[in-house]
């Protein structure tokens, strides 16, 4: 009788591991738990727990250190703002040539700026500034003013109105002089300190002398820096590192760059415009200083545009020798210029980098100028623009969409916006 053979059992490997088979897509959601199974709440190693602790002593070790020599850090912080300017324009001129060479190229067109600068636009601008200096009322000029002025009052204000504004001006008068003093020593105390810390600090002054070379190996290792954040990173959370660094990257060097080219342009109208009203009889002084005041004060949106023609039009009025004709003719310069600003340049110039409606970037202008000032005032705009890219972001990211897929969607809305309010994508 022939034994009967073993049967073989034949098994078919998978062409990975098991375990992977079963471990979900980097961005996709974790998996819930089915209804009714109990929740695996998982405590963090003691070594993830030491990691964190690693990482929160070299956080605070590196902020303590900024923080206490901060008036040493100024030129880096210096330099750090003008890499970020200059950075797009040496990743274009890259691409034609030797990185070094792009920026250095760079480097000799801003230091050739800087001395046409100084050499055609300082020295008109100081002379125009000196005379506006010598042009203002002297003291015996302003005491005879306000004597009129109160003469006035006296003659023409009834005695049932003057009581109450006379004891409110006394008031005033008293509470002034209690804390003018004061504030006065406090303020100069603070300045004179504050100046004498940083012109007494050899770092700084040394700083000022190596931020050039800084700068410069700053932008020539900027894929070295960018692999060094890759390689710190956990691979879970490079995606969304990146997408929030290209959110705020996006809107703030658009807007930063948007604004000093919109500044710039809007200064060159005004200066030209006024050079025209001068040339047909409209003689307006400080056409120079206006100007520069008028692309400064382009940087604060909404309100800047105004602020800026206000000392213009107060000079045609009451400064030029064609009278009320020529406040009028620089009345309506300002708003040649402010309807060409809106309708023209700031489409183009910005494009999408805000997308914020009028109304509600005049709140936040308002709250962040409470808030922190005038600095709040000017990043008022990109702030805000920040903050909603990123709650898109984060929201669309916790509701289960993959980081690729957010960004895109953060992006198309910002396209949505723009062409809701007819600028060009």
């Amino acid at each position: 009788m022939k034994p009967v053979a073993e049967k073989t059992e034949l098994r078919i490997e998978p062409p990975v591991p098991a375990g992977a088979l079963a471990e979900p897509a980097p961005d996709a959601p974790p998996a819930l738990p089915a209804r009714g199974e109990p929740i695996e709440i998982v405590f963090p190693s003691w070594r993830r727990l030491a990691q964190w602790a690693l990482v929160a002593l070299a956080v605070y070790a590196v902020f303590w250190l900024l923080s206490s020599a901060i008036s040493a850090m100024t030129p880096f912080i210096i330099g750090l703002v003008l890499a970020y300017l200059l950075l797009p324009l040496v990743n274009r001129l890259d691409r034609w040539m030797p990185r070094p060479l792009a920026i250095l190229t760079v480097y000799v067109g801003g230091f050739l700026a800087v001395f046409l600068a100084v050499a055609y636009i300082v020295p008109p601008v100081a002379n125009q500034f000196q005379q506006l200096i010598s042009s203002l009322p002297s003291r015996d000029q302003l005491s005879s003013f306000g004597s009129g002025l109160l003469q006035q009052y006296q003659d023409r204000v009834p005695p049932e109105i003057k009581q109450p504004i006379e004891q409110g001006l006394n008031s005033a008068l008293q509470t002034l002089q209690r804390n003018f003093a004061t504030y006065v020593q406090g303020a100069s105390t603070f300045l004179f300190g504050q100046v004498l810390q940083i012109l007494n600090t050899l770092s700084f002054l040394i700083g000022f002398l190596i931020v050039p070379f800084w700068v410069f190996y700053v932008l020539n290792d900027q894929a070295k820096g960018r692999g060094f954040i890759n390689r710190i990173l956990h691979p879970r959370v490079r995606a969304d590192f990146w997408n929030v660094w290209g959110i705020v990257n996006q809107v703030l060097s658009d807007y930063i760059r948007g604004q000093l080219l919109l500044g710039l342009a809007v200064g060159v109208m005004v200066w030209i415009g006024l050079m025209i009203l001068g040339l047909l009889g409209f003689d307006v002084p400080y056409t120079l200083l206006l100007a520069i005041f008028a692309g400064i004060t382009e940087l604060v949106p909404i309100i800047g545009p105004i602020l800026g023609a206000i000392p213009a039009v107060l000079l045609g009025f009451f400064a030029s020798e064609s009278g009320w004709q020529a406040g009028l003719a620089v009345l309506a310069l300002y708003l040649l210029v402010q309807q060409l600003e809106n309708n023209f340049l700031v489409p183009r110039i910005i494009g999408e980098s805000i997308g914020l409606h009028e109304a509600v970037l005049t709140v936040v202008l308002i709250a962040m100028g409470q808030v922190f000032g005038l600095l709040g005032v000017v990043l008022a705009a990109p702030v805000a623009a920040i903050g909603r890219d990123l709650f898109v972001y984060g929201y669309r990211r916790l509701d289960g969409l993959s980081a690729a897929a957010a960004a895109q969607e953060v992006h198309a809305g910002g396209k949505a916006e723009q062409k809701q309010q007819g600028k060009p994508a």
